[in-house]
């Protein structure tokens, strides 16, 4: 028998061979496993797959990304395809294989993202062919790319992406029929909500033509401005019109943000009528307003990441600066201020959310950002319009209250007019044969009359609720007496009093308790003055002005000073409760000073009373023109 026949050399001999396959694997590059998905049967959408996703900061060559070891590569997860990407070059791979005998299509779909630079799509069929494409994520016509299966053929995807920030994107592998359905669902909702603004933004319009309100045409700008913004985001721009002009990408981002903060910015200066009211904030906005329109052709020149970072920092700027006028306009009390830094406070929180869980923060709802900016959009033009309307339904009330006083006017002087008409026929009739005795009763029917008059005038000059002269009749007096004083070269001292947290009454205890309280400091004020010149007027409110002729500011002073010891000292009883109350007073003393009117005379005097408000309440305050 020979001895290399022997069973212990075949055993060696095939632990030789074994160890010889081993040591020759060892030697072969191991290459990377791509996942594999297979077209044999129409999926209605292809999600929640593992992908390989390679971050790397250096450029790769396709040739060298093919060769990569499994250990370069990094199993992923779609969750309904939302996609993390990474600052720099970022590479996708999977397979896929059609085992049937016909052609299958696969559409590829990424969200649009402004801050992707660059999507390329490497289609590596069986023979190791390459198909390049280019997919331009800032305009929605170029978003997805058409891939057609061979019958019984498999190929390899490759996707590079290169960003400028990390962010989030949804990759979605879809079937023909899927894929048209879910980009019909899509029109149509995008077309609903996009229309549904520009239709809102119309109808402004044409109300603005129909009352010529300067706040109306403002909103009708900031909400076009934002459905035109909303196309932008969701893909439908300038280069969506124009795909040949590729460096309009990005372009409106910048402009329309700009123009929705003007025009937002114009929507609060006219609908709080700031200019009148509010110069320096008016003045301050302005120069907002001229600083967002210079940069407007500034922004063509920078690139897209710089603008849409310089966008995001106007609205967090925007909507915080808007949330601290509405503040500040609330503790001056103007009406509507509360609602309106609610509204602002609303969206500036809704604009962090977006800003910081789409750019910082891994949270990925990017398959569903069509309806998520949809509804943030919509919720920001409703409140907006909310506010509008709030106003007018004011502005209704209004005006119907001066409509019933008008009215109630009107009627009491056809009274009056009724009855002379009446007292009239019945004298005429008996005229010839009992003139004595017509005479002493048209004598008395005059008198009953003026009587009428005066209380007629009396009613028209007295405020029904505090017994005080009403600010109609202060119009007549003030200007009566400065042309007194300066015709006589006497002093004139005019008092506004105002009461402290009378809001606050109003609120705790009902709005009866708070018209008591203004007719209990309306006999304080009554008992306060001391000389049948002076006068007592409710000038509106809560607020009180008194007009003392032939009073100079010492004598002001020291009857401003007693009404308010009183007031302070004595609580005001309701409903067996006991009200602490105050005033404060603001005083200005005309003494014969040059180009200063009536009007301006009350205008130190409140500039004074506001004196004594930020000083604290409860004291008084002299204006000086010195």
């Amino acid at each position: 028998m020979p001895i290399l026949s022997h069973p212990i050399f075949k055993i060696m001999k095939i632990l030789l061979m074994v160890i010889s396959v081993f040591l020759m694997m060892l030697s072969v590059q191991v290459k990377a496993e791509i996942p594999r998905y297979s077209l044999d049967q129409d999926k209605h959408l292809v999600v929640d797959y593992l992908y390989r996703l390679i971050q790397q900061s250096e450029q790769h060559q396709l040739h060298e990304v093919i060769t990569l070891e499994n250990s370069e590569w990094q199993k992923i997860h779609l969750n309904n395809g939302d996609l993390l990407i990474m600052p720099g070059e970022n590479w996708i791979a999977f397979e896929l294989v059609n085992n049937t005998n016909k052609v299958k299509q696969v559409y590829l779909d990424m969200a649009n993202q402004v801050r992707i630079n660059e999507v390329e799509l490497f289609i590596q069929d069986q023979y190791k062919n390459i198909d390049k494409k280019k997919m331009m994520l800032q305009r929605s016509n170029n978003r997805s790319v058409k891939v057609n299966a061979d019958p019984h053929s498999q190929m390899t995807i490759y996707l590079a992406i290169k960003s400028s920030a990390q962010l989030r994107s949804s990759l979605k592998v879809y079937s023909t029929e899927s894929y048209i359905a879910a980009n019909s669902d899509l029109q149509f909702q995008q077309g609903i909500v996009i229309g549904g603004l520009l239709c809102l933004s119309i109808a402004c319009m044409l109300l603005f033509f129909s009352t010529g309100s300067k706040a109306i045409i403002a909103l009708f700008g900031y909400l076009l401005s934002n459905s035109l913004m909303l196309a932008a985001m969701l893909g439908f721009n300038l280069s969506y019109l124009f795909p040949a002009f590729t460096w309009l990408v990005g372009v409106e981002l910048p402009l329309l943000s700009a123009s929705s903060a003007i025009c937002l910015l114009a929507f609060s200066t006219q609908f709080f009528h700031l200019k009148n009211k509010f110069y320096n904030i008016h003045r301050s906005i302005r120069a907002v307003c001229w600083a967002l329109l210079i940069y407007m052709p500034v922004s063509i020149q920078l690139s897209i990441a710089d603008n849409v970072n310089i966008s995001m920092a106007i609205y967090i700027l925007l909507e915080l600066s808007l949330v601290i006028l509405g503040i500040y306009l609330y503790k001056s009390a103007s009406r509507l201020a509360l609602l309106f830094t609610f509204v602002m406070l609303i969206q500036l929180i809704f604009v962090v959310i977006v800003i910081v869980s789409v750019n910082w923060f891994d949270m990925g709802f990017v398959s569903y950002r069509s309806s998520f900016y949809g509804m943030l959009f919509w919720l920001n033009a409703l409140m907006i319009t909310f506010i509008l309307s709030y106003q007018y339904r004011y502005q209704l009330v209004d005006k119907h209250l001066a409509q019933r006083q008008a009215l109630t006017s009107e009627l009491n002087s056809e009274r009056a007019q009724e009855e002379l008409l009446t007292l009239q026929s019945q004298t005429q009739e008996d005229l010839e044969n009992r003139v004595q005795e017509r005479t002493l009763e048209l004598n008395i029917a005059l008198q009953e009359l003026e009587e009428v008059n005066r209380e007629l005038e009396k009613k028209n000059t007295l405020d029904e609720l505090t017994g005080l002269y009403n600010r109609r009749f202060y119009d007549q007096r003030i200007l009566a007496e400065y042309r007194r004083s300066k015709r006589n070269l006497t002093p004139l001292s005019i008092i506004l009093i105002d009461i402290d947290h009378f809001k606050g009454v109003n609120d705790t205890y009902g709005h009866l308790a708070g018209d008591q309280c203004l007719a209990w400091v309306s006999k304080h004020i009554n008992k306060s003055l001391k000389r049948s010149s002076d006068m007592a007027f409710r000038y509106g409110g809560e607020e009180f002005c008194l007009i003392l002729p032939d009073t100079d500011a010492k004598g002001a002073l020291a009857l401003a000073e007693t009404l308010r010891e009183n007031i302070a000292e004595r609580p005001f009883i309701y409903d067996e409760k006991s009200i602490s109350l105050t005033v404060s007073n603001g005083l200005f003393t005309y003494v014969q000073q040059e180009n200063i009117t009536p009007e301006q005379i009350f205008s130190f005097a409140d500039k004074a009373l506001y004196q004594a408000k930020n000083h604290g309440r409860n004291q008084t305050q002299e204006y000086t023109t010195q």
